[in-house]
């Protein structure tokens, strides 16, 4: 079952997560900054190829409107400025799928520390296969 998300109810500095693909295995993260100066949503993601930018609802959600989950911003109201000004000013920043990915993107955001469960993951099932693989060879 598809939960709906109501986006109306999306504060600065909250996260939305998601899916890269159908299977879901990759995520990708986005923050919302607020409206424009003409009522529209923006947000704010790492996208590989473009780096930090601001991005439209339809940008977004160009594959379609899916979304995992919404992860609040846990704080007071200065401190939720403070990540707003944290995830505009790391725009123009490039991509890069290890060090600094959407996910690493929206933890420094939201957490002031750039970190990527994905990543530590994916190296984690890489080493697995690995030692399997050798496993299996002898």
């Amino acid at each position: 079952m598809t939960k709906i998300y109501n986006l109306k109810n999306l504060k600065p500095g909250d996260r939305l997560v998601l899916p890269k693909s159908n299977l879901g295995f990759v995520q990708h993260h986005a923050i919302y900054i607020g409206n424009d100066a003409y009522g529209n949503r923006q947000y704010v993601e790492n996208y590989i190829g473009k780096g930090v930018q601001v991005v439209n609802e339809n940008c977004l959600f160009r594959d379609g409107y899916h979304l995992t989950r919404i992860e609040p911003f846990i704080g007071n109201a200065f401190q939720r400025r403070l990540a707003v000004n944290r995830a505009v000013s790391l725009i123009g920043t490039q991509y890069d799928l290890v060090n600094f990915n959407c996910e690493h993107y929206a933890n420094a955001v939201q957490y002031n520390k750039p970190f990527s469960n994905q990543v530590g993951n994916g190296i984690l099932a890489t080493l697995l296969l690995a030692v399997i693989g050798i496993g299996f060879s002898k």
